[in-house]
């Protein structure tokens, strides 16, 4: 239980990044899009390896 603020807090930032990924994708802009899902997979891959 301890955990959940720093849960929260990743959530709260994968939110974020969704609604920029949802944006980009509106906009037909792949370029931004490739480039949020790869900055989001290297914070998850990050967070998971600490």
């Amino acid at each position: 239980m301890c955990d959940m603020p720093v849960f929260k807090s990743f959530l709260r930032e994968q939110l974020e990044n969704q609604k920029e990924l949802e944006k980009a994708i509106e906009n037909n802009d792949l370029e931004k899009a490739k480039e949020l899902i790869k900055k989001m997979i290297e914070r998850t891959q990050k967070g998971i390896e600490d």
